[in-house]
């Protein structure tokens, strides 16, 4: 079996006392399918029958001798005891993987970092797949430039009127839609279009900046606008035509509708809020919110920045790992929650981004491959 990586062992070993964020359950199970073997150690993990049988085994062991041994050979701090009664009402098993979540932990604080990331590490490039409803797939190509699939045989809705395009870790994408709609997409984002007689709707997981071109419903009596409808979760953006940027997860713990022209609706259940030009939608304890920002300086994704307006390192880092397509482990799960504020070009080295965030004071990063360990700046 190839070597496992040491955030893949934290990993294994945090999903075990855990729920793991949405970022960590992509990378551990992407690394669950990349081989065989891979599987066969989820599988072993997941095994109740062998860990009863290996839990009886080890309920003779002499935890507190071997511990002590561990202790003076490796950690050299006092020494910890755990008594025999906690140990089982909480599970031996969970106390085993605390403990090796422990290890690992300060041994990837003490193992061989890189002082710089990886010279191979770059920004993201054009590339993603787009599914066509005749089960056609197109691949981009860093090539393309804005791909168009408002080809004149689709107007009218009888072309490629329902589509599927998607946009892997590292890659971006630019498409016009079939019914004109200009779209630039972020990295690790999926859009599905599809464009009925009433409404064109579009499924959303991750980011994508929106320029609605005007479509019209026809009846007897007068032309109508057709809405645009944009899903995520149980939040739906509604637009007629209009400028405007969503950035949603999969669980809505982070979203966003920012709105540069015209009028949407954001609508969740009961609650709706109406955005005017220069205003935000955003989950705040679950629920959706508004707010004014700054949209002079332009739109991120669709410009090509970076803008960081007092965001937590967590999502940053999220913007970051995507954008460059890396892995990112924290050593210190405090940092998470400190704000930065900044504006960088998207074309970027990494190295160029990592130290405007070290230049704080306030964060540490070390690289190992495609990794980034993230640590808190320790004081002197």
């Amino acid at each position: 079996m190839e070597h496992t990586p040491e955030h893949i062992i934290y990993l294994l070993s945090k999903s075990k006392l855990e729920v793991l964020s949405d970022d960590e359950q992509s990378q551990l199970e992407s690394w669950r399918l990349k081989a065989a073997p891979n599987r066969e150690v989820c599988d072993m993990l997941d095994n109740k029958e062998m860990l009863a049988r290996d839990l009886e085994v080890l309920s003779t062991y002499d935890w507190e001798a071997s511990f002590e041994t561990f202790e003076q050979e490796y950690l050299s701090t006092p020494k910890i005891i755990f008594p025999f009664r906690w140990i089982w009402s909480y599970g031996i098993a969970a106390v085993l993987i605390g403990t090796l979540t422990l290890f690992f932990v300060r041994y990837l604080r003490d193992a061989g970092y890189q002082a710089n990331p990886d010279v191979k590490i770059l920004p993201a490039k054009t590339a993603g797949t787009i599914y066509l409803k005749n089960g056609d797939s197109i691949a981009v190509t860093p090539k393309d430039t804005v791909l168009s699939l408002a080809a004149p045989s689709n107007i009218g809705g009888k072309g490629n009127d329902s589509l599927l395009i998607s946009t892997p870790k590292g890659g971006k994408m630019a498409v016009l839609l079939p019914d004109g709609t200009k779209v630039w997409m972020n990295a690790e984002t999926q859009l599905d279009y599809y464009e009925m007689d009433s409404l064109r709707q579009v499924q959303l997981i991750g980011e994508a900046y929106f320029e609605v071109a005007k479509s019209y419903v026809l009846s007897e009596e007068h032309p109508k606008l057709k809405p645009f409808i944009v899903q995520t979760g149980n939040i739906q953006v509604t637009v007629l035509g209009t400028h405007f940027n969503v950035k949603a997860n999969r669980n809505l713990s982070d979203f966003k509708a920012t709105l540069y022209e015209g009028k949407v609706r954001v609508q969740q259940g009961e609650r709706q809020i109406i955005l005017s030009p220069g205003e935000e939608a955003y989950i705040n304890t679950g629920h959706i919110q508004s707010r004014t920002i700054d949209t002079e300086i332009g739109n991120a994704l669709k410009d090509g920045y970076f803008i960081f307006n007092s965001e937590p390192l967590s999502v940053i880092m999220k913007d970051i790992s995507v954008w460059y397509n890396v892995n990112v482990v924290y050593l210190d799960n405090e940092i998470k929650l400190e704000k930065f504020e900044g504006m960088l070009s998207r074309n970027s080295r990494l190295k160029e981004i990592i130290n405007v965030l070290e230049s704080t004071g306030k964060v540490n990063f070390k690289f190992k491959e495609n990794t980034i360990y993230v640590d808190k700046k320790q004081s002197k």
